[in-house]
């Protein structure tokens, strides 16, 4: 029996009517919840086509990395998806991971009160640092807000009490096969390596699932609009994380679009001007979003 099909019956079996777990967690794979109604797609030759065309456009020497999958049957697409780019804030997800993973294991207390130190100060990107040194808020808030704002400040509150307290075999990028590389001291990573952390979290593979749906609702709540979500439909539910690093040319958004029946993971890495990177990345998310629904 499949991993699948047995955590589809325990679950049953436990809370009966697969509705209540559709309700409890929305933002997870309907596989694992017993749901089998997503639809099966077959031909996304025409989407290839059209991003191929797309990434051609970029100026010669453009940094890109570009993966999708449809997350229903696996189909999967890649442009310079294994091209490894600048991470910047999407380092953000797999370090909240690493929190709720200590949490799990009662090593820490999400709802523990810290204290932000002023080495943790941090006013390029959020609003947590106008609050000062001494300020004290949860862990979990810390969490929301370094997903929901992307706030830097939190991210460093995040990582100085986490920091050490799991081996490297406990942590959410070993635990799910991506490699951690480095380049001029930033940590990159690939598309599809990415769309591998999303998919932990969709698959409550690495965290339970009261966790992963945790951590997805903040992805979805993030205030970043410009580019996977510019240009959807606004009752489209998106769970994302951008990047901004214009020193080293790498800009992205990475995350999974909730198409009912249909939902798909789409990375976009590429080394474009902010407002460049903006256009290009919301156009690319849009042709993907349209042929997906119109198919």
């Amino acid at each position: 029996m499949s991993v699948l099909l047995f955590a589809a019956g325990f679950l049953t079996a436990q809370y009966g009517d697969p509705a209540y777990l559709d309700a409890k967690y929305p933002l997870l794979a309907r596989s694992i919840l017993g749901d089998n109604s997503n639809d099966i797609l077959i031909n996304f030759v025409g989407l290839r086509m059209k991003l191929d065309g797309e990434f051609n456009q970029l100026p010669t020497g453009t940094q890109k990395s570009f993966y999708f999958e449809y997350l229903p049957d696996g189909t999967d697409m890649s442009i310079g998806g294994d091209n490894e780019l600048v991470a910047a804030s999407l380092i953000k997800v797999p370090l909240v991971m690493n929190l709720y993973r200590a949490a799990e294991l009662h090593i820490i207390n999400l709802d523990s009160a810290v204290t932000v130190s002023k080495s943790e100060l941090d006013n390029d990107y959020g609003d947590l640092w106008k609050k000062g040194a001494g300020y004290k808020l949860t862990l979990r808030q810390a969490a929301a807000l370094a997903l929901e704002r992307s706030d830097d400040t939190a991210t460093h509150v995040i990582f100085d009490h986490v920091n050490g307290l799991l081996s490297p075999s406990q942590q959410s990028l070993a635990s799910l096969d991506v490699d951690q590389d480095f380049t001029n001291d930033q940590a990159v990573i690939t598309a599809r390596a990415y769309i591998s952390i999303m998919k932990g979290l969709y698959y409550a593979s690495f965290l339970s699932m009261p966790d992963s749906e945790t951590i997805l609702s903040y992805l979805t709540m993030s205030t970043e609009n410009k580019r996977l979500t510019a240009d959807l439909p606004k009752k489209i539910v998106v769970a994302h994380k951008n990047g901004v690093n214009n020193t080293y040319w790498a800009e992205s958004d990475c995350g999974i679009v909730y198409v009912p029946r249909r939902p798909y993971a789409i990375c976009v890495m590429v080394g474009l001007p902010d407002k460049q990177a903006d256009d290009f990345i919301s156009k690319i998310s849009k042709q993907v979003y349209d042929y997906v629904v119109k198919q």
